[in-house]
């Protein structure tokens, strides 16, 4: 045996000086090949006193990794010194670490793959351009072919792999792990059977970490200390080879690591700098960074690349230069949306790879970010919170739980620096991403709002495009508003629920910066809504507490109140406010106290003068800022004002309406509209408590808008008046300041005139129409209670005017049938005859009556049945005996009243009768005067009949001409009736004596007053045709209302006639007339004016009075 070994070994060394190609037989088993390659003496002595020859001589196969006698000598390992049965065997383990049971070609090895040694423990090996390598052996020669298996030729001996522990301190790197392991006492769990994979740091990497070792050894430290250790291992083997992109493991803490293998293997965040340093209980792998224990060991980008549903989100945080914005400390709460949601939105990457791409990519990714941890357990119904763009996200729960439109489909997906929620929809940056109706319902105070709007069926709508403006009421402003949705829930409820709720609505978006003073916009229902500004933001009556509120679909202003459909949102002042023309009459109604009047509920129309039309006016608010100028301003303004809607439609021609300050407006509807003499520039502007017609003047309060024209022309009855008027050329001047007072014809009466006016269209005839016109004239406003019994008056044509005072009023021989009609410039008293121009109307026994010293002969005249005799066409001429002649020839009426009696009276009275009109220049001396009572008298010097004087001559009447005598003149005596009984005698015979005494003394009398008569007369003014300014009223003084006292009011077209105003109508101005005054002692009997124009007065002690023009005169 021994001589065989000898021999073998001989035949060895002899075949190891030979090259090894040359002396390999394939036909010989593993060891004999290798005891003649020349080169593995040492590994054919280590195999012999191992005794595993004749095991590697065996059938096998087997792939022997064969140290060269270099590689043993390298290693230090001495086979003599191997003597121990300890020593052999530590030298069979040595050996068998090299061997593998099976035939491993070359070509079968790949990069990083392990193979088990017959002695149980892993040899791993490395395949590259550079050749193969077996552990830490260089393969320099391969695929020696044995007959039972395969020799790889190695340059290094391989030592059999120690426990996890041991190899790392064997590296020379990783002191402070062991040290660490030791002081954790986790060196018996590490030095266990395993297996395990340790990643293991390095010194540098537990001094990068600032671990203190010395501070940790206490049991609190320990026990971090083992928590850190044990989170760098797996209790499995994890060979480089199989870790994956993505693919995370359990560490012994329980906690998770990552691995990343794209541009090299990661775990966690540190690098492995060394793979697969393989000990007997498994792996090491060398790392960089020592690891903190975490249950999230990816951040964000990370572990959304490792979902495999996320690959677009994170090409686009890497494009838009996110990725160390989101792999930083956080935390962060990511949307993420899925490859398909990506698709679905239809976002080109590409597309967005510029400048301003990345920017808008930005934008959408970091409105999928919330700079805070939001765990899907602290998501809450209607909750928001704000993206890192700064626009916020909005929450739904209820039925699952959606961040904006999106359904997150896997909330909660932990990471190192946040959270995950995935989301099926990339969201879409905006201010308010929930809609107008999902914004209300999370107010918490829109409930019945939103209620209201499913009941109207209005959600979709509210949930359309827009964009819309809400003004949303509170719940609180529903409970104000009285609003019962339940009773509503019938289709007229429905109807008009929806038009309510559509009045709060705008279609447009009306951020309260576009509210402006006095705005105004349509609502959907059509409907306009009007905004304030000053003092806070109100829409109609509603004050805005809440502006802004964005919605995806619009904005939302908060409000207090339930609006109320109306097209009139403002009321009268905020409407005039907001026209920009009528600031001057906002401010007058203020500084007046009449806002909240005309705040009132109305319905009031207000004729609103333009700023213009106060400038005009030449109105000082300042000036009337006192009690009484208030009061003025109040007086004036109300006059613009009438208590009810009258809209321009209802307005027609002549109308008249009372206004606020009980004074009457007067209209005119021509080519225009007129109120008084203001144009109105713009008719029936609303208001929610009436109507406004704007107008360019303001307006004079007066009884009496319209003037004589115009007031005549509204009657209905004086058409041919007014056409006369215009005619004749007077219009201006009636119009005029006046007063007049006009004596007015109906058209029945110009009917009745037989007036023809196309036939008074000449120069002539409008001159004559001119006259008979002026006589219906007197300048001076002379009310009917100015009128009074025998009274007269100069018509503005210079002709006396008569009147009559009794059952009626006549003026000549007119009747007044409707009086006091009162106007701008003066008054109409209507009539029923067209007067005609006469220098004396009334008849001899008129005017008589009216001397007031005629008593006695108009009484001897009625009962002697002579007053139709003197009222006949005449002419006549009249001597007059005074009541004082009466008196002193002792004429006793009642003794007449006989029809002897009445024949002597009728004889005496006709016997002052002269059928002709003779005046007193014609009465010479010695004329012969014949009587209609068939008797003749002669005139005597100085125009003395029978002895009578003529005290006042040449009293003009209609018929005739009267002049006043102081005697009654009696027939010569054999003309007296002898068959007069004893009265009548009494009278010529025993009378005679007596009459002639008081006759003689009267006479005197009546001589001075004569006298006195004409030197008054003398002092008067040549000419009567000029009307003084203040008419008749300035020269008489009214005795009562006698024209009011007998005609009660009929009902005509004067008191259902409207008067308008013309467009030439001038204001009212006051008139100054001269009061007369007279002795508050002594009682006027009789107070009348003669055909002259001059007024007396009898007074009850006597005297008689005439009127200066200043003062009451005695005339002596």
């Amino acid at each position: 045996m021994k001589k065989s070994v000898v021999y073998m070994l001989i035949a060895v060394l002899m075949a190891s000086t030979l090259p090894l190609q040359a002396s390999a037989d394939a036909t010989q088993d593993i060891p004999t090949n290798a005891a003649a390659t020349g080169v593995h003496n040492t590994l054919v002595d280590a195999l012999t006193t191992a005794d595993l020859v004749t095991t590697l001589q065996g059938a096998g196969p087997f792939t022997v990794f064969a140290p060269t006698d270099t590689a043993f000598a390298e290693a230090g390992i001495d086979v003599s010194t191997f003597d121990t049965q300890e020593e052999i065997d530590t030298l069979t383990a040595i050996l068998l670490h090299h061997v593998v049971a099976g035939s491993v070609a070359s070509s079968a090895l790949t990069d990083g793959m392990f193979a088990t040694t017959v002695n149980g423990d892993r040899v791993q090996f490395g395949v590259d351009a550079n050749g193969v390598t077996v552990s830490n052996a260089n393969v320099t020669t391969p695929d020696v072919q044995a007959s039972n298996g395969i020799i790889h030729v190695i340059d290094r001996v391989m030592l059999p792999a120690v426990d996890i522990p041991s190899t790392a301190q064997a590296t020379g790197i990783h002191g402070s792990l062991v040290s660490a392991v030791v002081q954790a006492e986790l060196l018996a769990t590490l030095q266990g059977p395993g297996p395990f994979t340790v990643f293991a740091p390095t010194d540098q990497a537990f001094t990068d970490a600032g671990i203190d070792l010395g501070a940790l050894d206490n049991e609190a430290g320990k026990a971090a200390l083992a928590d850190i250790l044990l989170y760098h291992v797996v209790g499995a083997d994890v060979p480089a080879a199989n870790v994956t992109e993505c693919m995370t493991a359990d560490a012994a803490n329980g906690q998770p690591l990552a691995f990343t293998v794209d541009g090299g293997v990661m775990v966690n965040d540190a690098n492995v700098v060394m793979t697969d340093v393989i000990s007997s209980n498994s792996l090491i792998h060398v790392i960089d960074k020592v690891l903190t224990p975490t249950d999230t060991p990816n951040d964000i980008p990370r572990t959304a690349q490792c979902t495999g549903l996320h690959n677009s989100l994170v090409a686009g945080v890497i494009q838009a230069e996110l990725l160390e914005t989101l792999q930083g400390p956080g935390p962060f709460t990511v949307f993420a949306p899925t490859d398909q949601a990506f698709i679905d939105a239809g976002i080109d990457l590409g597309a967005l790879d510029t400048p301003e791409g990345k920017a808008a990519l930005s934008d959408i990714l970091l409105y999928h970010v919330v700079g805070a941890d939001v765990p899907s357990a602290n998501v809450t119904e209607c909750m928001t919170a704000d993206a890192a763009n700064g626009q916020p996200l909005a929450f739904t729960v209820n039925g699952g739980v959606l961040v904006n439109d999106a359904t997150v489909t896997m909330p909660d997906v932990p990471t190192s620096n946040g959270v995950i929620h995935v989301i099926d929809k990339v969201l879409t940056p905006t201010n308010a991403f929930n809609d107008i109706p999902r914004t209300a319902q999370c107010t918490g105070i829109h409930d019945s709002l939103v209620s209201a709007v499913i009941q109207a069926e209005l959600l979709e709508t509210l949930q359309g495009t827009g964009p819309f403006t809400l003004f949303a009421p509170t719940d609180q402003a529903f409970a104000d508003a009285g609003i019962d949705l339940a009773s509503l829930d019938t289709p007229e409820g429905k109807a008009a629920l929806t038009d309510i709720l559509l009045y709060h609505v705008v279609a447009g978006n009306v951020p309260s910066t576009a509210v402006t003073e006095c705005m105004s916009a349509d609502a959907v229902n059509g409907q306009p809504l009007s905004f304030t500004v000053d003092g806070g933001v109100m829409v109609n009556d509603a004050t805005v507490t809440m502006a802004d509120v964005n919605t995806s679909n619009g904005v939302i202003h908060v409000i207090d109140k339930v609006l109320t459909p109306t097209d009139t949102p403002n009321d009268i002042p905020r409407t005039a406010s907001c026209t920009g023309d009528h600031a001057s009459l906002v401010s007058a109604v203020v500084q007046a106290e009449l806002l909240e009047t005309l705040q009132g509920d109305g319905p009031f129309t207000v004729f609103a003068p333009t700023d213009q039309a106060f400038a005009d006016a030449g109105i000082d608010l300042a000036a009337l800022d006192t009690p009484e100028g208030k009061a003025t301003l109040s007086d004036i303004l109300l006059y613009h004002v009438v208590g009810a809607n009258v809209p321009a439609a209802n307005v027609t021609d002549c109308m008249s309406a009372t206004t606020v300050n009980g004074n009457p407006l007067s209209f005119t509807v021509g080519t225009g509209v007129m109120v008084n003499g203001a144009n109105v520039t713009a008719t029936d502007v609303p208001t929610s408590n009436g109507i406004i017609h704007v107008i360019d003047k303001v307006l004079t309060p007066s009884p009496t808008p319209n003037d004589i024209p115009r007031t005549a022309q509204c009657t209905g009855i004086h058409g041919s008046l007014v056409a006369a008027v215009v005619q004749a050329e007077l219009l201006e001047t009636l119009q005029g300041d006046g007063p007049f007072t006009l004596f007015a014809p109906t058209d029945q009466a110009f009917a009745d005139a037989g007036i023809d006016l196309a036939a008074l269209n000449t120069p002539e005839g409008k001159a004559t129409l001119s006259d008979i016109l002026l006589y219906h004239v007197v300048a001076g406003a002379v009310p009917s209670s100015a009128v009074t019994e025998c009274m007269s008056a100069d018509a503005a044509n210079g002709q006396p005017l008569a009147f009559t005072v009794g059952e009626t009023v006549m003026v000549n021989d007119a009747t007044v049938t409707l009086a006091d009609v009162n106007t701008s410039n003066g008054v109409i008293h209507v009539i029923d005859k067209v007067l005609t121009p006469s220098d004396a109307h009334n008849d001899i026994a008129r005017t008589a009556g009216c001397t007031g010293i005629h008593t006695s002969l108009v009484a001897a005249l009625v009962q002697a049945e002579l007053v139709a005799t003197l009222q006949g066409e005449g002419p006549f001429t009249v001597f007059a005996p005074t009541d004082e002649a009466f008196a002193a020839a002792g004429i006793d009426l009642a003794a007449l009243d006989t029809p002897e009696g009445k024949a002597t009276l009728t004889d005496i009275l006709l016997y002052h009768v002269h059928a002709g009109s003779v005046m007193a220049a014609d009465l010479s001396n010695g004329l012969p005067i014949e009587m209609v009572n068939g008797d003749n008298t002669t005139v005597g010097d100085g125009a003395i009949l029978n002895g009578a004087n003529i005290t006042l001559a040449d009293v003009k009447a209609a018929n005739g001409v009267i002049h006043v005598i102081d005697m009654v003149l009696m027939p010569p005596a054999d003309e007296v009736d002898n068959t007069t009984e004893t009265g009548g005698e009494a009278l010529s015979d025993g009378n005679d004596g007596n009459v002639g005494t008081i006759l003689l003394t009267v006479g005197i009398v009546l001589v001075v007053a004569a006298a006195g008569v004409l030197l008054f007369m003398r002092q008067r003014k040549s000419s009567l045709v000029n009307i003084p300014k203040g008419g008749i009223i300035d020269n008489m003084q009214p005795m009562g209302g006698m024209m009011d006292a007998r005609q009660p009011a009929a009902t005509t077209v004067y008191a259902t006639a409207t008067p308008a105003a013309t467009a030439t109508a001038q204001p009212v101005v006051a008139q100054t007339t001269t009061q007369q005054t007279a002795s508050a002692d002594v009682g006027v009997v009789q107070q009348w004016t003669d055909m002259n124009g001059y007024t007396w007065r009898t007074m009850e002690d006597g005297s008689t009075l005439w009127w200066t023009g200043s003062s009451w005169e005695k005339y002596a």
